[in-house]
């Protein structure tokens, strides 16, 4: 009898015969590894559970050494081409096990080393652009266009009893490629100097970043490299204290500049920090406080470090008399406003002329009109208003008799007229443009929002600061216009170039 070939298929005749080469465990094992039945094919789990233990019937070929019930003796034992101590089976099927495990593993390195490179040679490209491209500071912008200051809040603590909430707006870099393909923008954690503003009575700390002339500011300075930082009052609506304020907010700025410049601002490998130049900038209220901390500063340094004013603005108020100090300051006073100047100016001859900081007088340049245009020009990145809406402020601005429509000056101090200017801003306010936007098929109330304020800016706000800024936009245009106490954007870039060139940073 001839001797049967093992490796061809035997006939269907043979493989039912019941003469047959495998014994009854390996027809038990067979039969558990591959299950009949009636439904068996069609079940899913019966589909699982033969490939579970084809699986793993091929994971013990691949990793037997050959001495198992299976073992083929006779075929030729297939290794792993990069890793020759791993077994891969026997034979045919050996060699089927490398492709396998080749296709499972190189294949998607492949593809993964592709999109790798990929994305390198985008970045490569982009960054080739961005070196030929105009870059610099700026303020960020959202898709609308209004500007969007990303404002930061945290409230601070420090023990007995001291707790106050800063607001942060750091200067952000942005580059943009040729043709504008590609930008960037990024948050400078260590600025080129940190400006504390402080506000006067009535007004939040937050308005410095939604009111008319606030924003201009912070802008002016952010795009300067400078960041600002706004402390809150004990009391918001009320005016600066310095019984409840001034060692609370000494503490405070200690604790703020040490936790969050440190880092950001260390030397070479570590080292200690060197802090950016510290402005200060105040109005009314704010410029008598910021007059006290100076004075202050001057008398005892080392309580103070490193929170020391490099150069300070104070703007509508004149220092008390009690205070002195040699840092470089610019005063801004408002030309309807004589008093207030004439005490600046007795002040800055008996205290800044002995070889004291340089100072500088800024006097407004008097009582302005508001035409037709005045709010479309004043925010002029908000589309919201449009030329038709501020020629209709306007008109409503003439018929109730705040502004004089042969000349468009203001007929009298606005803050006397506040029945009249209140009627107007409600016109305009949030809760008037969402319900004209509900009925119209062309607006969207979502994208309502106070005159000025992004959307970003708008998450940042409290619902009273959000009320302030309904209706901020207009009393303080019309205080400025009227030339005689208000905070005021005029000559700011003046200040701040004064800043750069006089204050440089204090080493105590």
């Amino acid at each position: 009898m001839q001797e049967a070939n093992l490796t061809q298929p035997l006939p269907i005749a043979n493989m039912s015969s019941p003469t047959t080469n495998i014994d009854g465990d390996a027809k038990n094992t067979a039969a558990s590894a591959y299950p009949s039945g009636a439904g068996a094919n069609n079940s899913l789990i019966n589909v699982f559970h033969l490939g579970y233990r084809s699986l793993v019937a091929q994971l013990g070929d691949i990793f037997s050494a050959g001495d198992g019930p299976y073992s083929h003796e006779d075929k030729e034992v297939i290794r792993c081409y990069c890793f020759p101590f791993v077994k891969c089976g026997h034979g045919e099927r050996g060699k089927s096990n490398v492709k396998t495990i080749f296709g499972l593993i190189f294949v998607p390195l492949f593809l993964l080393t592709f999109f790798l490179l990929d994305d390198f040679g985008k970045v490569v490209v982009r960054n080739m652009q961005l070196r030929h491209g105009p870059g610099g500071l700026m303020t960020n912008r959202d898709e609308t266009g209004v500007i969007d200051f990303h404002l930061n809040r945290r409230t601070l603590k420090e023990f007995p009893g001291h707790t106050r909430e800063v607001l942060l707006l750091s200067p952000s870099l942005a580059v943009q490629g040729r043709g504008g393909s590609h930008s960037f923008e990024a948050m400078i954690k260590c600025p080129r100097g940190i400006l504390f503003m402080f506000h006067g009575c009535g007004r939040y700390a937050a308005s410095f970043f939604y009111s008319p002339q606030g924003r201009k500011m912070v802008e002016m300075a952010t795009e300067m490299g400078i960041g600002i930082v706004a402390f809150t009052k004990s009391e918001e609506l009320g005016c600066w204290n310095w019984a409840n304020d001034g060692d609370t907010v000494k503490k405070l700025a200690k604790k703020f500049i040490s936790s969050r410049l440190s880092k950001a601002c260390a030397g070479p490998n570590g080292s200690d920090a060197v802090y950016p130049p510290m402005y200060a900038f105040g109005a009314s209220s704010g410029g008598s406080f910021v007059g006290m901390l100076s004075s202050q500063m001057k008398q005892d340094p080392e309580d103070y470090a490193p929170f020391l004013f490099s150069a300070a603005n104070i703007q509508i108020m004149a220092p008390n008399e009690h205070d002195h100090w040699d840092i470089p300051t610019v005063f801004t006073t408002m030309s309807g406003d004589t008093q207030t100047s004439k005490k600046v100016q007795d002040w800055v001859n008996n205290e800044m002329q002995n070889d004291k900081g340089p100072y500088k007088i800024i006097t407004s340049s008097g009582r302005k009109p508001i035409h037709a245009d005045h709010f479309a020009r004043v925010f002029q990145d908000d589309r919201q208003m449009s030329d038709r809406i501020s020629g209709s402020i306007h008109q409503d601005l003439s018929t109730l008799g705040v502004v004089n429509s042969s000349t468009d000056e203001v007929f009298a101090n606005p803050r006397f007229a506040k029945d009249a200017v209140m009627s107007i801003w409600q016109k305009y306010d949030l809760l008037s443009r969402k319900e004209i936007a509900n009925d119209s098929k062309h607006l969207d109330a979502s994208d309502v929002h106070p005159f000025g304020v992004s959307q970003r800016l708008m998450r940042s706000l409290k619902k009273e600061e959000l009320d302030d800024a309904d209706s901020i936009w207009l009393i303080e245009e019309l205080n400025v216009a009227w030339d005689e106490h208000e905070i005021t954007a005029e000559g700011f870039e003046e200040v701040l170039q004064f800043f750069l060139e006089n204050g440089s940073a204090r080493l105590e």
